[in-house]
């Protein structure tokens, strides 16, 4: 088990008037991370017996609770706001406790490129960000492109900008230089620049209406006071589908009678259909027959993700205030760092290395080292955390798309295959990449796997038009 991470036990529903007691299973959900407990949840909420095969021994997939200085943390995906429809009706349902980051709060900012960090204030922070970002988003085209963010692939003219990385709008603009220095920081957690999709990068403004203040709020606003293990737990017991952990899937075959998952020890689970709620990286590790094609094939081969994120939380002393850190992608051995929760010892920083230039492999003496590359008084205490490249079951951190990779796979990758229905962050159609984007694909994956079981072609081919 990841150090610290809360153990998730089996549950099966008893009732006898319920389907889920029927001996014949109805659905197979393959990864219990936000996306496939949403679907395991909805479906069993429809009468279906479902059965979540979760390749760890925990669920959360890319989410992940750990503990460090007597607090439980996320090392994984963490940040949300309320404007994020998905995410934000489930924690109201389960009535979740939020608090905000110190991205809102705090005094001190620090930006940083290969020159090194400098202190910013917060004021002069947001105006060249605020500057930067009218000036990147301000082509009069770009909304035209974009009518529908929830549906990006029906207008041919974001295939251009899909074609594009967002160096080569960097290229285009000529910024001040510090207005760059601040937007380049800002959109580190993209990954590397020149293989980043525009167009992707253009549907997430979109998606906040081309505001300054909304699209700071799709990162980094509100966290789960309890970790998002809390929300995990609460889906778990309110489905109470059956869940078995340590269970890798190793093979999928498909007929016109539904599919056949493998397990790794041997064993074999059939259902008339089978949501595949793992990442796309993940696809390669499971032997689908027949294979898959197309897109899923190519996004497969390609990948999907930022291939080298390392997220941990730092205990440490000597930093009394709460503190933003941003830099441009590769510049610093941390490319975002922010108070996660002040102690009366010190305080608990959450930290990415989105470039993986330092790793939780490296141990307490590297990791020291590059803390005080970036903030020199910093004293490391302790650290927990995840390298989501070496993890077997995520191969890559958070969802980004290279150029033109949008306009083949959003809206497409989720499309089913037979009696397969796929879901996850990576492919969700509005909000790819955000711990929204899961909950909302994997409720878009129940739907059409229940329509599935009635015999009824589902009607989701591309989403909301």
């Amino acid at each position: 088990m990841t150090p610290g991470a809360r153990p998730m036990l089996r549950l099966e529903r008893k009732d006898k008037d319920s389907h889920m007691t029927a001996d014949r299973i109805g659905a197979i959900v393959v990864g219990g991370g936000l996306a496939g407990t949403t679907a395991a949840r909805d479906l069993a909420h429809a009468g279906v017996r479902t059965v979540l095969v979760e390749a760890r021994d925990r669920l959360g997939g890319r989410t992940s609770t750990q503990t460090i200085a007597g607090r439980e943390v996320d090392t994984g995906g963490v940040y949300f706001h309320w404007f994020q429809s998905a995410i934000w009706r489930e924690v109201t349902r389960y009535e979740l406790p939020v608090v905000e980051s110190a991205l809102l709060t705090a005094a001190r900012y620090l930006v940083g490129d290969a020159d090194g960090v400098a202190a910013i204030s917060p004021e002069e922070f947001d105006e060249r960000q605020r500057r930067a970002l009218s000036a990147f988003w301000g082509d009069p085209g770009y909304p035209a492109a974009l009518p529908r963010p929830f549906a990006p692939q029906t207008d041919p003219r974001l295939a251009k900008l899909d074609a594009m990385s967002i160096e080569d709008r960097f290229r285009e603009l000529g910024l001040d230089a510090e207005d760059e220095r601040v937007l380049r920081a800002a959109f580190s957690d993209y990954g590397r620049p020149d293989d980043t999709s525009l167009g992707w990068l253009l549907q997430r403004m979109s998606n906040a209406i081309w505001s300054n203040e909304a699209y700071n709020a799709l990162f980094a606003v509100y966290r789960l006071r309890d970790g998002m293990a809390s929300l995990l737990e609460a889906m778990r017991h309110d489905g109470g589908f059956e869940v078995r952990l340590s269970s890798p899937v190793t093979a999928i075959e498909r007929d016109d009678r539904g599919a056949t998952v493998t397990l790794r020890d041997g064993s074999q689970l059939t259902a008339p259909v089978v949501v595949v709620a793992t990442p796309v990286n993940v696809w390669r590790s499971i032997e689908f027959t027949p294979a898959l094609d197309g897109p899923h094939a190519a996004a497969t081969r390609e990948g999907v993700t930022i291939p080298d994120v390392s997220s941990m939380v730092l205990h440490v002393r000597g930093v009394s205030e709460p503190v933003v850190m941003l830099s441009s992608f590769g510049d610093q051995p941390f490319e975002i760092m922010v108070t996660y929760t002040l102690l009366d010892d010190g305080q608990l920083l959450q930290a990415f290395s989105v470039s993986g230039r330092v790793t939780c492999a490296d141990g307490h003496d590297r990791i020291a080292e590059a803390l005080r590359e970036v903030l020199p008084e910093a004293e490391l205490v302790d650290v927990v955390g995840h390298d989501w490249p070496t993890d077997p079951f995520a191969l890559g951190g958070w969802g980004s798309l290279r150029p033109g990779q949008l306009t083949r796979f959003i809206d497409v990758l989720d499309r089913p295959v037979g009696p397969l229905y796929f879901a996850g962050a990576d492919i969700a159609p509005q909000f790819s990449g955000l711990l929204t984007g899961a909950i909302e694909s994997g409720a878009r994956a129940a739907r059409r796997a229940r329509l599935g079981l009635t015999g009824r072609t589902p009607d989701g081919a591309g989403g909301p038009r």
